[in-house]
């Protein structure tokens, strides 16, 4: 992960974008409180795919507990994020994808494998919060019931969104952020 000016600039841009996506998420009642949709772990993953393993964890974790202090993301929504960029960052092999040439065909199966844990891992949050409201797996399946079009629509959102964000975002990742690299090393060789 080599840090200049550009690529803090556009880790910034990432938490940025993803606290005001924090702020414009779906959100419905629950008798726990609100639950938010995860839906700034989109641009996680965008990073994740432009800039790398490293930098996509700098920016998630800084942005998560930017809108957990804002309150534009309780504990599920979180775990959600940090539970579809680790696998995401797994598959891709904890490797810089620019060095690795992800395809179109890999960034949509990694689209859909995001829309897929994410419909898994909200409706499992749901249970979960459900059966620690009143330990009934009654309650845990009303949570699921009320949550699941906003799951589905997350899930979708997930699986349409990474593919076409990761590649705006590596296209900017490698036009503002990578000649720079280039051109120190070239200029050292002088």
């Amino acid at each position: 992960m080599r840090v200049n000016s550009k690529s803090v600039a556009f880790a910034v841009m990432a938490v940025v974008l993803m606290v005001l996506v924090g702020f414009g998420s779906v959100r419905f009642v629950l008798p726990t409180g609100i639950f938010v949709a995860p839906w700034a772990g989109i641009i996680s993953l965008a990073v994740l795919l432009s800039a790398g393993t490293g930098w996509a964890f700098l920016t998630t974790v800084i942005a998560l507990i930017i809108m957990f202090v804002l309150g534009t993301a309780g504990w599920v929504a979180i775990i959600d994020v940090l539970l579809t960029v680790t696998p995401l960052a797994w598959l891709i092999g904890w490797q810089l994808p620019r060095d690795q040439g992800v395809t179109h065909q890999q960034l949509i199966f990694l689209g859909l494998v995001a829309g897929l844990l994410q419909l898994v891992l909200i409706e499992g949050g749901l249970a979960v919060t459900g059966w620690l409201f009143d330990g009934q797996r009654a309650t845990a399946w009303a949570f699921v019931q009320l949550g699941f079009s906003t799951s589905i629509l997350t899930a979708l959102l997930y699986a349409v969104l990474t593919p076409l964000l990761a590649i705006a975002a590596r296209w900017l990742w490698q036009r503002w952020v990578t000649p720079a690299d280039n051109n120190d090393s070239d200029n050292s060789d002088k």
